[in-house]
Parts: structure tokens; C-alpha cells; sequence
């Protein structure tokens, strides 16, 4: 995976029952690790915990232990049980788990999102392959809040079929699921874009309702599925445009396949290079000025203007830290800012005032540079590789300190 583009985090998917081996008694030995081995590599992760699979293989996905204690299911002739997802037993046992799975991953700076897995088949948020039982909006709304409140530090992810797969239930129940998670500040996933079934009658992109989206991109980040790699077959779908164009409508950040990485990138390379970069923020800096010169005055405040354009599909929704750096003679001065980068919106430039105030530094020509940060982790601007130093600093300018 090394050579894959901008390759951000790999998604994890579990069954509770993977976990909970018994009543009270978790393992999370496998799912350690998985995130210790390919955390080691800097890849971050996204995780499902799901309670039922489709598979017949897999019957207990929701553990035994819960029905033996009572709580509703139904047995399909394949052999598995599907929960109710209303029943009160099933939702003690669940909100039990999610409990410790939040003491586990809320504060790791590993995980980037975590999914609303505990409803649905594959935790997809519809219950085709299963019953095709609908569930009221109070039902979906309640999973919802379970994860917002044993997740609060990170972005959790709604999945479109909580609606998509069921509007049946009528309009303003589902708007009301909405609302709901745009108050939550969740995320969204579309697990199914190209899927076949239906993409010939959603038009260029297959998204089913892509107004849905703009519910969710403001404050947290989208995120697109494609259909199982193969079984896209048609050369409209296979040449990438439409997928590209849903990234780009949806505003979305992260995007994935499903399927191997090599086939993927073998036959996708340059297509997946294109949406690498526009996935998400892609800041560019088109200019700078210095006080209407080139000149820094010591001890004073001195003005500097920065003007950065975001050509990716969407915002950042992380704050980072945005220094300047005067370096002479390989040392380095540095000033912080209280630049807001979520403020730098998708396809605009912004122009970014920042203020710089020397004291006692040896007076003579330097490099102004500019840094962006995650914590210590660089975050670079589209600018050649040349212009930065070790240390993360891009040397965009030279200046006189007078």
C-alpha cells in the first residue's frame, strides 16, 4: 500500500459479537493488532461495529448471550438472527458495549470517523438481505445518539439508507432523521454509489439524493463507497468521471473502492491521483505581500498577507497551526498565528491577514517561510517539494529586517 496515492486510513469492520465473547468479556486482541501493524505504517482508521451480517456464516453477529437474556430477534431461513432494533434488552446490551468501545477509541488520535454500525445489514442502515423490516425515525434516531454519546471526540458518520432505503416511512420522518444528525454534527456515508441496481436511474453520478449531502458538508466530512470494484462493468461507470463528479458534488473528503488495491491500481493510477489531490482541502498559496514591501520592521507589528486558494472538493474541518518562520543562516524564528484554515473554502481563494511582531532578532536579509501543522505533523500547500525544509516550512519570500 506504500505507493498508493494519499492513502489517508484503512476501514475497519466488526461485528459486536467479534467482540463481546461473553457477557461482560471483550477482546479487542484482533482489532489491536490490525490498527498496531498498519498504524506503525502512519495510516489511520475507520471503524464499523455492526450486529448483523447477511452472511450465513456469521450468525451472531449481535452476541449469543444477548438473545439468551431475552432480547427479540427474528431467524431467517439462512440460519441467522437479525435483532430488533427497538428491543429494549438488545438496546441496554448495545449502549453497555458502545459504552467500553468509547472508552477504547473516543480520545485515539488513530481513528478518523467512526460509523453508526449498530443498525442494519452490514450496519448499512437498511435491513435488505434481512428482514426488510421498516423502523420508525424514533428507532434510527436512538442508534444515532448512542454513538454521538460515547464518541463525542469524533466525527460520527450517518449513512444515507437510513433514509435512502426507506421512504416509505414518508417525507418528514426523514427529514426529521436529518435534522436530527445535522444537530448531532455527524458526518455522512454513502456506502453504494454505482451500485447497479439503481444507478441507471439516478442520473450521471448514481447518488440517490444528493441534496442530502449539503445537510452535512459544512461541519463534518462525507464520505463516498464505490459500488464492489468488480462489478462495475459499464465503461461509463469503469472510466471514474461519474465517481469523480460525485466527490466533487457531494464535497466529499474521503472516498474509497471496494475491492483490492492492486487490480484498483493497476487500472486506476492517474484517476486516483486526480481525486487524491481534491479529496478533502488542496491549499495552494497564489501570493503574499509584506507590509506593501519587503521590508520587516523590528519591534513593530508588521502585516502579512497570505492569499490561499482551496481547490480541493471541500473544507478542512480540522483547525490547524499556520506559522511563520523568518530563517537566516539556518536558524529559524518563529510566530505563531491565529489563522483559522476551516475558514479556507473549497474553490476560492482567501485572503489570510496575519500579523508578525520581532523582538531582538539580528537585523539583515532572511527567507520568510510558512508552515501549516497538525500538531508536529506538517500539512503541505501545493508547492514543489524544494521549497520546503526539514522541517516543514515552505521558503515562499525574502525579506529585510530593519
Amino acid at each position: 500500500l506504500e505507493d498508493f496515492p494519499c492513502l489517508n486510513h484503512l476501514y475497519l469492520r466488526f461485528d459486536w459479537g467479534d467482540i463481546e465473547i461473553e457477557d461482560g468479556v471483550y477482546d479487542w486482541s484482533y482489532i489491536d493488532s490490525i490498527m498496531n501493524q498498519w498504524g506503525s505504517y502512519g495510516y489511520h482508521f475507520a471503524l464499523r461495529i455492526c450486529t448483523y451480517e447477511g452472511n450465513e456464516q456469521i450468525p451472531f453477529a449481535t452476541p449469543k448471550f444477548v438473545y439468551e437474556k431475552g432480547a427479540r430477534c427474528y431467524s431467517l431461513p439462512n440460519g441467522n438472527l437479525e435483532p430488533d432494533y427497538n428491543d429494549p434488552i438488545f438496546l441496554f446490551y448495545l449502549e453497555r458495549f458502545l459504552a467500553k468501545a468509547g472508552e477504547r477509541f473516543n480520545n485515539n488520535p488513530l481513528i478518523e470517523t467512526i460509523d453508526v454500525g449498530s443498525f442494519g445489514t452490514w450496519g448499512e442502515g437498511h435491513t435488505a438481505a434481512g428482514t426488510n423490516i421498516q423502523y420508525s425515525a424514533d428507532v434510527i434516531i436512538k442508534h444515532m445518539e448512542l454513538h454521538s454519546k460515547y464518541f463525542p471526540n469524533k466525527f460520527v458518520m450517518f449513512n444515507d439508507d437510513f433514509v435512502n432505503s426507506c421512504w416509505e416511512r414518508g417525507i418528514d420522518e426523514n427529514i426529521r432523521i436529518i435534522n436530527r444528525a445535522a444537530e448531532l454534527k455527524m458526518g455522512i456515508d454513502d456506502d453504494s454509489v454505482q451500485v447497479s441496481c439503481y444507478s441507471r436511474d439516478c442520473g450521471y453520478t448514481s447518488l440517490r439524493s444528493p441534496w442530502i449531502f449539503d445537510y452535512f458538508n459544512k461541519h463534518a466530512p462525507v464520505t463516498l463507497e464505490l459500488e464492489h470494484y468488480v462489478l462495475v462493468s459499464e465503461d461509463n461507470l469503469k472510466s471514474g468521471f461519474p465517481f469523480i463528479e460525485a466527490m466533487r458534488q457531494t464535497k466529499a473528503t474521503f472516498a474509497g473502492f471496494h475491492g483490492y488495491p492492486r487490480p484498483w491500481l493497476e487500472q486506476n493510477r492517474y484517476m486516483t491521483e486526480y481525486a487524491a489531490n481534491r479529496l478533502g482541502y488542496w491549499y495552494f498559496i497564489n501570493g503574499i505581500t509584506v507590509n506593501n514591501g519587503n521590508d520587516i520592521k523590528l519591534d513593530k507589528d508588521n502585516a502579512v498577507t497570505l492569499f490561499i486558494e482551496n481547490r480541493g472538493f471541500a473544507p478542512a474541518y480540522h483547525k490547524y497551526d499556520l506559522k511563520i518562520a523568518l530563517v537566516n543562516q539556518n536558524k529559524s524564528y518563529i510566530y505563531p498565528t491565529d489563522a483559522d484554515n476551516t475558514e479556507w473554502l473549497e474553490n476560492r481563494e482567501t485572503e489570510v491577514r496575519l500579523t508578525i511582531h520581532p523582538i531582538d532578532i539580528p537585523k539583515g536579509d532572511y527567507k520568510l517561510a510558512v508552515g501549516l501543522f497538525e500538531n508536529d505533523t506538517p500539512v503541505e500547500f501545493g508547492l514543489k517539494k524544494e521549497v520546503y525544509d526539514e522541517y516543514g516550512y515552505a521558503h515562499i519570500s525574502s525579506v529585510r529586517v530593519i
